[in-house]
């Protein structure tokens, strides 16, 4: 879990027309648990700051999609008016800026983040951390560098991807979700954070709306299902999921069953007492009974059978005479010596492969070392004495005992003499198992010739012997075929034997869990049963409706989506009529959508047990809402101390009262007359609530910023 303890953004910049007059502007502001109002009025630059927010954490693509600084405002890119103490109004131009944020966590560790926004060396992809707090004196040489946007930024292995370390430090496991490609990918940050960021421009237009999904399937489903700590691998019931999963288990049952009765007629039999519905099964898996289908006899009676006929050809085949043929005899000995030399080249092309293996392994091997310093190229410091143990060109350990120690580092001509030996060994190995493919893919077709060779001389032994009337199977044509037929077929029943066995003791698996499943579903009545999260987090999203005024609907009426085929699953709908859902947008008026929105993102932070820990809202006072339930929002929020909401309001939110007191002929008040929002923290008088004011701009000369 996360808490942000305090962001400073630091502009450089001049006057239109003094190139030389280079000064400091910014922000300091500090945090606090529970809630946090930023207020101003609607030109004071409050997005600023909760875009900078955004970006020095590398969520900026939760604002427009893109990463960088293109979401940033431009009075920390570009440029920006100011107005002076002498009255002076003057249009000033950024130089350079950057933004820094103090984090904790619930293991009272420390860090700081920055990263740059415009600089001259235009690396925004790269963040800057320490371990300790933020603080005026805090040097470049002493942090440790992370990147964001590329590829393995995930991945813990390498120890320089910015979004791992994130994960760790506020506790957040990295898992694997279903993608739309082949393999499942990781449930990145970007869009985990989705839970904790609710912007202006798109923000209040649905539930997740600015959600990255990264090929990901249903995205805004699996961030809920990790949050709530729902069922990844089928250990969590709830009572869709149960039936979900009983609905998973009968679609296996038919489909398991329809296979195998095209396998049994396939082969000549049929299966009495299996239904293809497992709720219509009433036979026992084992009293199933399997027939043959053209004798309507049993499967043991048909093998009883098939062996006693194949016994009596082959005693009688087995009463062979010796030949006193000498040609014979000498090309039958030929034969199987060439058969052996055929087995023992069988075994040389097997080791041959079996080295063509491992050397595509050791190339394997390099590809990713390789790899490995490509990522740590991406930074500057590779090593600093941040507790690094282990060198990542040698994999030897550091001579590190303690932090006290001077630093050790590898440069980048170090990364580049490493990645040429790897390249070295890898131009030595590539040619090496190109020539092995090559002599084995020979190989391969020399084993083909000597196949044919092999037969070839196998007809001529057959030949001879029926030249010279050597009886080698003292068998009639008919009764040869015969024993061939038998063998088959006994050879097949044995086989389906052993598959029947196999799917027997599967569909046995599969209706005992189907049952099981069944009867918990009785027992629990989930739909009933306020223990589960599931209703947990519908009772309290339905309880803090009402606290929020909303009067779309009765609450009664309001559930979640719970077809799991649906991209809307766990999200509000509402129950219009019998066996009817609409969306919770659809049927609620602009001010109840948005308040159903505060309510559904606090729920997941209060009762969430993978939730980031901290929630921003940006101009939550949206469509003429009234102003007791923007009184009720605070309240809630300044109530959770163990978590931590940061609201920029403006100061003048066109509340329902205030629109029909300025309707109001006899008394009109204009926005600067008012400040709304204090006077809504001034009547709740209570704790838990951070007022800052940054009227009348976000951005001013830093020697009049107050540090906190």
């Amino acid at each position: 879990m996360l808490r942000i303890d305090k962001l400073e953004i630091h502009v450089n910049a001049h006057p239109y027309d003094n190139q030389e007059d280079i000064r400091h502007f910014g922000r300091v502001i500090s945090f606090s648990s529970g809630l946090n109002l930023i207020v101003g009025d609607n030109t004071s630059g409050k997005t600023t700051i909760a875009r900078c927010l955004y970006y020095v954490l590398g969520m900026e693509e939760l604002i427009d999609g893109k990463a960088g600084k293109g979401a940033l405002d431009k009075s920390v890119t570009t440029k920006f008016r100011y107005k002076d103490d002498t009255g002076s109004d003057n249009e000033w131009f950024v130089t350079s800026s950057y933004v820094c944020i103090q984090l904790s966590n619930d293991r009272n560790e420390i860090i700081t983040i920055q990263r740059d926004i415009i600089l001259t060396s235009n690396r925004d992809n790269v963040l800057f951390v320490w371990k300790e707090s933020l603080r005026d004196y805090l040097q470049k040489e002493t942090c440790r560098e992370y990147y964001v946007h590329r590829t393995d930024d995930h991945s813990a292995e390498f120890g320089t991807g910015f979004y791992a370390l994130l994960a760790e430090f506020a506790g957040l496991t990295i898992v694997s979700v279903p993608s739309r490609s082949d393999k499942d990918t990781k449930l990145y940050m970007q869009t985990l954070f989705a839970l904790s960021f609710i912007e202006q421009t798109r923000g209040w237009s649905d539930f997740f709306a600015t959600i990255k999904s990264f090929n990901i399937i249903n995205p805004r489903q699996r961030i809920i299902e990790y949050a709530m700590d729902y069922e990844f691998d089928g250990n969590y019931a709830t009572a869709q999921k149960l039936k979900d999963k009983r609905k998973g288990l009968e679609h296996t049952w038919g489909r398991t069953v329809h296979e195998f009765t095209n396998y049994l007629s396939y082969n000549n039999l049929y299966v009495e007492g299996l239904d293809d519905e497992a709720s219509k099964q009433k036979v026992s898996i084992e009293d199933l009974k399997f027939a043959i289908r053209d004798r309507n006899i049993s499967i043991p009676k048909y093998t009883e059978l098939l062996k006693k006929r194949t016994d009596e050809l082959e005693a009688k085949k087995n009463q062979k005479q010796a030949t006193g043929n000498h040609g014979y005899d000498q090309l039958q000995q030929e034969y199987q010596e060439n058969c052996r030399k055929y087995k023992d080249f069988c075994i040389r092309l097997s080791q041959e492969r079996e080295k063509a293996s491992i050397i595509k392994n050791q190339l394997e091997g390099i590809e990713k070392e390789i790899k490995r310093y490509n990522s740590l190229g991406q930074v500057n410091n590779i090593i600093t004495d941040l507790e690094v143990k282990e060198c990542p060109t040698c994999h030897q350990d550091l001579p590190v005992t303690d932090s006290t120690q001077s630093s050790f580092s590898i440069s980048s001509s170090e990364i580049e003499e490493s990645k040429q030996q790897l390249k070295m060994q890898k131009s030595f190995l590539s040619p090496m198992l190109e020539n092995l493919y090559t002599s084995i893919k020979n190989k391969e077709f020399y084993m083909l010739y000597l196949e044919k060779n092999l037969a070839v001389e196998r007809e001529k032994v057959m030949d001879i012997a029926a030249l010279e009337n050597i009886n080698l199977l003292p068998l009639t044509e008919i009764e040869q075929f015969e024993l061939a037929d038998l063998k088959n077929k006994r050879a097949a029943i044995t086989t389906v034997t052993q598959h029947i066995v196999t799917v027997k003791n599967n569909l046995a698996s599969i209706y005992k869990a189907y049952k099981e499943l069944c009867d918990e579903i009785n027992k629990l009545k989930v739909a009933n049963n306020r223990e589960t999260p599931f209703y947990i987090q519908l009772s309290r999203f339905r309880s803090m409706l009402y606290q929020f005024g909303y009067s779309s609907n009765h609450t009664s009426q309001i559930g979640f989506k719970e077809d799991e085929h649906s991209s809307y699953r766990y999200l509000p709908v509402v129950q219009a009529g019998e066996g009817i859902e609409e969306y919770i947008r659809s049927d609620s008026s602009a001010s109840d959508f948005v308040r159903s929105i505060w309510a559904y993102y606090i729920v997941l932070m209060s009762i969430g047990k993978h939730h980031p820990g901290f929630m921003v809202m940006d101009e939550p006072c949206q469509h003429s809402m009234k102003e007791s339930s923007l009184k009720a929002l605070f309240k809630v929020c300044a109530e959770l101390t163990d978590k931590q909401t940061i609201l920029f309001c403006s100061s003048q939110p066109h509340t329902e009262e205030a629109k029909a007191q300025k309707e109001e002929v006899r008394e009109v008040v204009s926005d600067s007359d008012q400040d709304i929002i204090k006077a809504i923290v001034d009547s709740l008088n209570m704790a838990g609530i951070n007022f800052i004011s940054i009227d009348p701009r976000a951005i001013m000369p830093f020697e009049s910023v107050s540090k906190e």
